[in-house]
């Protein structure tokens, strides 16, 4: 519809490169002030202004700069407004046995029960703490709004799930922009994972639109241009996107859509940066990139390295993602037997999740 998304001529904001600029300009600022007076709630909003600057860019400095930040103010505080931020940053880089440690400390301490729950619900397996069991206030805002979608796009139920996300785009009054273009992804990722490309690309496109430094709607918005047969935009798009973020995906997305275009040679050197990437970032955040790295290697038919990964993965979180990973993992590598126990487990407990979908007739035939 004629709102949906909404643009910025229904809803303005402010543009990309002034809110990217002001977010740049208040660290410069922080860090000059904490340099001449230490002070941990500075420090908690200069990190929190760095994994913020992460979120939107994809670049990692400033989420590994966040996460060193609240390490040492940590060690000195384990209370408060820091142990939540540092969890929350912990959680990003998937390390969710530290961050639990971490959150246990404030849930002794004390502290803000929407933003706790907001975090633990980020990080627990599915099989831990009942769904809605946040209170009516912290669900209505719109952050919590697209946590409830997203329990519905695990279960099949993709009308409460879009009408979730509207509502989440429609309560959202402020004129920063990051909110509307988070929003916006998630509902093409939705249509994504359904191989909905045209749908999909609407709303990245609005979100890329609106937030243009904004590196996942950017990476997602070429992806559907790829799939559409758009090749030279979607060429254009991953090569911006690479460069701002240095990610070795879309080192490698780049490659095949260079290799499209007829440019060959282009196509290998990408292909070996991704490899190189891929390896050095492993190396040093392993949990952060398993997940992604595994579907990497399955990419490319390396079967070993992608289950190494992907039991790496499960061990450290035993959500939905990661247990179908896991499944398409044993599948691919012809391990039927667990692939299709753990596939049988997750329909009988009611997820149908797009991902499910897909495997369920390669499977049902082969698991029969």
């Amino acid at each position: 519809g004629p709102t949906w998304p909404q643009g910025s001529d229904t809803w303005p904001t402010t543009s990309g490169s002034i809110y990217v600029g002001n977010l740049d300009g208040q660290i410069e600022a922080m860090q000059r002030q904490l340099r001449m007076r230490p002070d941990d709630d500075l420090l908690n909003r200069l990190a929190r202004a760095h994994y913020h600057r992460f979120q939107i860019s994809g670049q990692l400095d400033h989420a590994v700069e966040a996460r060193s930040l609240l390490s040492r103010a940590y060690q000195r505080n384990q209370g408060g407004e820091i142990a939540l931020s540092y969890a929350e940053v912990l959680t990003g880089f998937h390390e969710y046995e530290l961050a639990l440690e971490v959150l246990a400390s404030v849930q002794q301490n004390g502290a803000d029960s929407g933003r706790l729950s907001t975090i633990l619900r980020a990080i627990r397996r599915d099989t831990e703490l009942p769904q809605g069991h946040a209170d009516e206030a912290e669900q209505a805002t719109p952050a919590a709004l697209v946590g409830r979608a997203q329990e519905h796009v695990k279960r099949g139920q993709i009308v409460t799930a879009t009408r979730l996300l509207k509502q989440a785009q429609d309560s959202y009054q402020k004129t920063a922009p990051y909110m509307l273009a988070w929003i916006h992804v998630q509902q093409g990722i939705i249509f994504l994972r359904y191989q909905d490309y045209a749908s999909a690309r609407l709303f990245f496109a609005a979100a890329h639109q609106r937030l243009p430094q904004y590196a996942v709607a950017t990476e997602h918005l070429a992806e559907t241009e790829l799939a559409l047969g758009n090749i030279s935009a979607a060429e254009d798009l991953y090569r911006a996107v690479a460069e701002q973020t240095d990610n070795p995906e879309f080192y490698y997305q780049l490659a095949l859509a260079t290799r499209a275009n007829g440019k060959v040679e282009e196509a290998e050197r990408l292909e070996q940066r991704a490899a190189q990437g891929y390896k050095s970032l492993l190396d040093r955040y392993p949990l952060m990139w398993a997940d992604h790295a595994a579907r990497y290697y399955l990419a490319i038919g390396d079967m070993d390295e992608a289950l190494r990964l992907a039991r790496m993965n499960i061990d450290a979180r035993k959500n939905l993602r990661a247990r179908t990973l896991m499944i398409e993992a044993n599948q691919q590598a012809g391990n039927l037997e667990p692939a299709c126990k753990e596939f049988a487990a997750l329909r009988r407990a009611g997820y149908a999740s797009p991902e499910l979908v897909q495997l369920e007739p390669a499977l049902q035939l082969a698991c029969n």
